[in-house]
């Protein structure tokens, strides 16, 4: 079966905003206009998200996600080689991300553990970093 990977149409905000609260993952602020969303979906069914919030040429990562029944088949790797190549398409020079569960998974792509302090302003005043992530996320970054 055959994933499609796009932008994200506004109409499809309610499935995903489902699909990640399925996951528990956040989704109080993906309406931002700076957040670009995108979608893997078979049979025009979205079983995949991704998404990123873009500050300048830094950007941060937003909620890989991968729909029950569709996990463990390299959906959420091809999710994110596609997100890797629209930031290098957007000139953005270095990918950050907050994980409470997937640092593992992410360090198979090269991203690498940072501390608090190590992230740029532009990232710690997001609202993901600032109020909907909790304090012991892990932040991990990328030079793209």
């Amino acid at each position: 079966m055959e994933m499609t990977l796009r932008k994200a149409t506004e109409n499809e905000y309610r499935a995903i905003i489902h699909l990640l609260a399925s996951n528990a993952l956040p989704t109080a602020d993906i309406y931002e206009k700076n957040i670009t969303l995108f979608v893997g979906l078979i049979d025009n069914e979205i079983v995949a998200t991704i998404g990123v919030e873009q500050y300048g040429n830094e950007a941060l990562l937003r909620s890989l996600c991968v729909k029950e029944g569709f996990k463990n088949q390299k959906l959420g790797a091809k999710m994110l080689s596609y997100l890797l190549s629209f930031c290098a398409n957007e000139n953005i020079k270095t990918l950050y991300l907050l994980s409470t569960t997937a640092e593992h998974y992410f360090v198979r792509y090269g991203f690498t553990k940072i501390t608090r302090d190590e992230t740029p302003k532009s990232i710690q005043n997001t609202r993901e970093f600032k109020d909907i992530c909790p304090a012991s996320a892990i932040i991990m970054k990328l030079e793209l």
